[in-house]
């Protein structure tokens, strides 16, 4: 617990929050761009180009400690290698490696960014940014994990009967069909298109949902704390102020 306090306290005094706009446009990018470059050339990678921006940007904001450099750029350097190689030459097994590695560095991204604004003393900008940026990774994590579950049971998600896996030849409209369910199921309003199908896509999708609620309880819940907290400061300084 001392590591992780010491980490959160580090953070904040470095300014590593800071780092989460650079994560953030890149998430944002992630969501703009898929679809406008649909119809360019090279539209097919348009995914894999824009996952890798995402990981970079996540090893950018894991670099703060030498230990959390290390994995992040092992995890990181690895995924985008796999993806490169899934491109080339389309292997199953370097397609599991790149979501895998791809997982992993966004669990331990979000895993530090939690770290630290669960321990900050005060609501700033970079607060709230870093909120949202959390939260736009755990649906782009979740998507990994469903891209994941589909390489091992293509009826994983169905959608018109059909596998999602097998109904949807381009792996960029494919992959981007994926994203758009899990922020469906993240939010929880369950359109229904795309329905699982199989214990570990059920189990993935109930998963997300009840983690996308309890997100925005508690991160809604600490910021109020965090404004109440410092409001209360503020009045008390004031009163001393006026005292003296």
């Amino acid at each position: 617990m001392n590591i992780l306090k010491d980490l959160a306290k580090s953070d904040e005094a470095a300014g590593s929050l800071g780092r989460h706009s650079l994560l953030l446009a890149s998430l944002v990018g992630l969501l703009v761009a898929l679809p406008v470059l649909r119809s360019v050339p090279g539209g097919g990678l348009r995914f894999s180009i824009l996952l890798c921006l995402v990981l970079t940007a996540a090893v950018y904001v894991s670099s703060r400690h030498r230990w959390t450099l290390v994995v992040a750029v092992l995890l990181g350097g690895g995924a985008i290698a796999a993806v490169a190689l899934t491109e080339s030459t389309g292997s199953m097994t370097a397609r599991i490696a790149s979501g895998s590695l791809g997982l992993g560095l966004l669990s331990l991204t979000i895993f530090l960014m939690l770290n630290a604004l669960m321990r900050a003393e005060r609501v700033s900008q970079d607060t709230i940014i870093g909120g949202i940026c959390v939260y736009l990774m755990i649906g782009l994590g979740f998507t990994l994990a469903y891209s994941l579950a589909i390489n091992l049971e293509p009826s994983a998600l169905m959608q018109g009967g059909l596998p999602l896996g097998e109904s949807i030849a381009d792996s960029s409209a494919r992959s981007a069909k994926i994203l758009y369910f899990s922020f469906v199921t993240l939010t929880t309003l369950g359109l229904g298109d795309i329905t699982p199908s199989g214990e570990l896509a059920q189990m993935l999708v109930t998963g997300e949902a009840v983690i996308g609620q309890l997100y925005i309880a508690i991160f809604i819940a600490r910021l109020m704390s965090l404004y109440l907290a410092g409001d209360r400061e503020r009045r008390q300084s004031s009163a001393s102020g006026r005292d003296g």
